[in-house]
């Protein structure tokens, strides 16, 4: 991105290694990848593996991981010529190496936070979970303060409304 430069970033670049940091902001992830803002934004809509977090002012936080993954998009489409359904596809596939592999590992080492429930009988139909039964085990620990946070606070404004 020509002109915009932000302390630290000019020796980023689509060839270079992704430095060790747990979050990244969508300028670091463009320069990393090689392609505008928008673009991100774009096939972070279209490939659903990649759902960054949001700090408190709203801005998007990505992962090691969604890194690694965009670029992986990136050369599956400039480079193999994919169109984003069949890199989409590719992506998704069993025999898809790499990237996705590493992501599979990741999940494979992390125990569940929360057991699930065995599934119930087909003629008993399941109430959808509550705020307090949804698992949260894909998320880190300040985030999760702030889910519990936001969880708290949806709570008094309903009880503010049935008033």
């Amino acid at each position: 991105m020509p002109g915009r430069t932000s302390s630290g970033a000019g020796n980023l670049g689509p060839d270079t290694s992704i430095p060790d940091k747990l979050f990244f902001k969508i300028g670091e992830v463009s320069l990393l990848v090689g392609v505008q803002p928008h673009v991100l934004r774009y096939w972070e809509k279209e490939v659903s593996s990649i759902r960054p977090g949001k700090t408190a002012s709203n801005q998007r936080r990505y992962r090691r991981k969604d890194v690694e993954v965009f670029r992986e998009i990136r050369r599956l489409l400039y480079e193999e010529k994919f169109t984003l359904a069949g890199a989409r596809k590719r992506l998704m596939s069993p025999q898809q190496k790499g990237v996705e592999e590493s992501v599979k590992a990741e999940v494979v080492q992390r125990p569940p936070a929360v057991s699930t429930p065995a599934p119930a009988p087909l003629a008993v139909r399941q109430a959808p979970p509550t705020a307090s039964q949804l698992r949260l085990d894909f998320v880190d620990d300040r985030a999760r303060v702030h889910i519990e946070n936001a969880k708290a606070g949806l709570r008094e404004l309903i009880a503010m409304c049935g008033e």
